[in-house]
């Protein structure tokens, strides 16, 4: 809309805009009829790749979209295979999570890594997150990078399910292609050039992965990389905030192991931050513009959320810039992982991604010692912004426009406010005091 809060915020028209040759669209939920209406072109693009992990949401997506080739990879109906012990195992608890767009037009590659589920109150009426960035064909000769073997590595876990056949690719599907091209999804992806990268790739796949793998997902992915970043100006002051939207148990086990990651594993010279876990109040949500019903998208059983330290509980909303205000009453489905100054202005690092607060999502440490392994349960997708990845400046909130930095557009008040007394953090299974101004009382509530 018009609102100043929206100023400089992208949609999904934004992302639809220009020509596509080949499309692939990766999420959870995908509604067919409002992804075809966000993105009318789509029923026509030459290729169309979809991965999805809710077959229900999307059974009307082949029918939409004939042109599709459509996988369901919901991890219970697949079979996993432990490399160490070469034994088949279940993962019935898994979730293919990641939501991106991969859009191929003539003379580049468009990468959108978000946050948003394609159904009708995610696009509408949720506080989202999206990176965007493009990216040029490949210069002969040209070798890889970071960025591109993390994608490839990401999408070849894929392939070992589904979407892994080798297909033609010709010059109707761009300059990087020659007529005569016989090229799975990952080789194709290698034929640009990630190098110009804003933004680190962080990735989870399903599995155990231990050796050459250990550090290519979840929360070691996150470790490496940040213990290559230089300590900068982090103060012992600073906070790490964790920003998320499905609320899983915050065991102790999962809490420190997600500090350690955050911290480098104590890189040199980095003083450690306190955490805190940003959840919105159950008057949040209540006075949201779903009321209560925004918390469908919010899974939080009693049981998990009365695990959290209060101490570590902040809210969402407060006093801040024209864009934190303007989502005061737009709950979220964003998950971000940051750490940021006391001052409210500088941000040390942020990812933005669609991992909640889980060992599935981010792994779980496990066989400490000489060999360990990082146990992961859901796919899920994530970009990384430090002041490295985009060349040197320093980052800043939406509250800092007027230096040199780049903003990281964080939606909520920085630092975020503690709860007070009265404050109740929101559970999308409880019954509360006051009914929202539908009349109900909670998300589990019919209305009266």
């Amino acid at each position: 809309g018009a609102s100043p809060g929206n100023d400089g915020a992208l949609s999904l028209a934004d992302v639809a805009a220009g020509r596509a040759k080949w499309v692939v669209v990766s999420n959870f939920m995908i509604h067919a009829e409002t992804l075809a209406r966000a993105w009318p072109a789509l029923k026509s693009v030459g290729r169309l790749v979809i991965f999805h992990g809710d077959a229900k949401t999307a059974r009307n997506v082949a029918g939409i979209f004939p042109n599709a080739e459509v996988n369901d990879m919901t991890p219970k109906k697949l079979t996993f295979t432990h490399g160490r012990t070469g034994k088949a195992f279940n993962n019935d608890y898994g979730c293919h999570h990641s939501k991106f767009f991969i859009k191929g037009e003539e003379d580049s590659l468009k990468v959108v890594i978000h946050t948003a589920n394609i159904i009708p109150c995610d696009l509408r009426n949720k506080t989202q997150g999206m990176w965007v960035q493009d990216f040029p064909v490949k210069t002969p000769g040209q070798g890889s990078c970071d960025f591109e073997d993390a994608l490839v590595k990401y999408v070849e876990t894929l392939q070992a399910h589904k979407g892994g056949a080798t297909r033609s690719w010709d010059a109707s599907h761009g300059s990087a292609f020659r007529d005569g091209d016989r090229l799975t999804l990952a080789a194709a992806l290698r034929r640009f050039d990630f190098s110009g990268a804003r933004g680190k790739l962080v990735a989870s796949a399903p599995g155990y992965h231990y050796g050459p793998d250990l550090r290519a997902f979840g929360m070691n992915r996150v470790a490496t990389l940040l213990a290559a970043e230089p300590a900068g100006d982090a103060a012992a002051t600073d906070l790490v905030v964790c920003q998320y939207s499905s609320f899983s148990s915050p065991s102790k086990q999962l809490l420190d192991q997600l500090a350690a990651a955050f911290h480098g594993d104590n890189a040199a010279g980095l003083p450690r931050a306190p955490m805190v876990l940003l959840w919105p109040t159950s008057e949040e949500v209540r006075d949201s513009v779903e009321g209560y019903r925004a918390g469908g998208c919010m899974p939080s059983s009693t049981k998990n959320v009365s695990r959290a330290p209060r101490a570590m509980l902040r809210k969402w909303s407060g006093p801040g810039s024209d864009y934190v205000t303007a989502r005061r009453r737009a709950m979220p489905h964003i998950k971000t992982w940051s750490r940021v100054a006391a001052n409210g202005r500088d941000v040390r690092w942020s990812l933005l991604s669609s991992s909640n607060l889980s060992g599935g999502a981010h792994g779980k440490r496990q066989k400490p010692g000489p060999d360990p392994q990082l146990h992961v349960m859901h796919w899920e997708m994530g970009v990384l912004i430090t002041p490295s990845a985009v060349g040197g400046a320093p980052l800043t909130t939406s509250a800092a426009t007027d230096g040199p930095g780049v903003v990281v557009p964080l939606p909520y008040p920085i630092p975020p406010a503690p709860y007070d007394d009265a404050d109740r953090p929101f559970r999308w299974d409880a019954q509360f005091d006051t009914a929202d101004r539908f009349g109900k009382f909670g998300t589990m509530d019919r209305p009266q």
